[in-house]
């Protein structure tokens, strides 16, 4: 899934850019088709997750929060983080968007993937796993990691390491967190994950630059 999104993404600002518009607006309409292209549920489910951090909600419901309009602090992470996205892609040459797209959807989702594998970071006696979705088999699993290890050391070099090694704490963090605090995980917390992998490819990305 993340290869068509950031596949689309790059065509998207290569033709904006090919049509004389400067490459730092047609990054940004690039980085704006990367959400685009999968309906924005990874941003609908960072702000669910943040209004769920920021309601008063029963400690020990299981779903999620869903207030009728978005709260303050979760407009104010996503218009900070879309924010860091358009810089971080304003500084990056545009001869390695290709990579740099394709590596931010990829591990996005392999960071949701990840968690997913996860399921209940600290196991408890309680019966099945709480998933969103069934997870893949571990050798698919391990077979899925090493090709986005791959794709994301293409792109960032040596520093895509750092990126898998965070994205991977922070899906942890997540998990358990709402393991704690919900009872299991929920497709928000998922998201989350996903968001956070993304922007940590493409803040790591700008290093250097």
């Amino acid at each position: 899934m993340g290869l068509p999104v950031g596949f689309v993404a790059w065509l998207v600002a290569v033709l904006v850019h090919g049509a004389g518009i400067p490459s730092p607006i047609a990054g940004v309409f690039g980085i704006a088709m990367l959400s685009a292209a999968s309906a924005t549920i990874i941003e609908r489910g960072v702000v669910e997750r943040i209004d769920h951090w920021t309601e008063a909600t029963d400690a020990t419901e299981a779903t999620e929060a869903r207030p009728a309009h978005p709260g303050v602090a979760s407009i104010l992470v996503l218009v900070f983080a879309t924010i860091v996205r358009a810089v971080a892609i304003v500084m990056i040459p545009a001869s390695e968007w290709l990579l740099v797209f394709l590596a931010t959807a990829v591990v996005g989702r392999w960071a949701a993937v990840f968690l997913q594998a996860l399921g209940d970071p600290v196991p408890e006696d309680r019966g099945r796993r709480s998933l969103v979705a069934t997870p893949s088999p571990a050798w698919l699993t391990v077979a899925i990691s090493a090709g986005v290890a791959a794709l994301a050391i293409l792109a960032l070099g040596k520093a895509a390491i750092v990126a898998l090694a965070l994205a991977a704490i922070a899906s942890f963090s997540l998990g358990l967190e709402a393991q704690r605090r919900d009872g299991g995980l929920s497709a928000p917390v998922v998201a989350t994950a996903a968001a956070i992998g993304e922007l940590l490819v493409l803040l790591i990305a700008t290093i250097g630059h």
